[in-house]
């Protein structure tokens, strides 16, 4: 493994955890009150449409960029269940 290489694992793994303490808290609490759905749904179709460029990039080319499968992996999983708990637990009760 060349010093780049190391240096591309390290930085996506870096990324790909980082996302699971907010997951692991969101799923334990319910609590989605500081996320916003502009911010939830920009890195959602972020991370989804950046993976797909980079498999199609990778299967034309026949050369994959595996730390980066990994952080996109996690992070679509990852932002896909933070969606889905906004949209269950962030509904807004209104009482009079």
């Amino acid at each position: 493994m060349n010093p780049f290489e190391f240096i591309g694992w390290f930085g996506n793994i870096i990324l790909s955890i980082g996302v699971i303490p907010q997951v692991i808290q969101t799923w334990r609490t319910h609590d989605v009150s500081s996320f916003n759905w502009p911010f939830l749904l920009m890195w959602a179709f972020g991370v989804l449409f950046t993976f797909i460029y980079i498999a199609q990039g990778d299967m034309a080319r026949g050369s994959f960029q595996w730390p980066l499968w990994l952080n996109y992996l996690v992070n679509i999983l990852a932002t896909s269940y933070l969606v889905y708990a906004k949209y269950k637990y962030g509904k807004t009760v209104v009482s009079d």
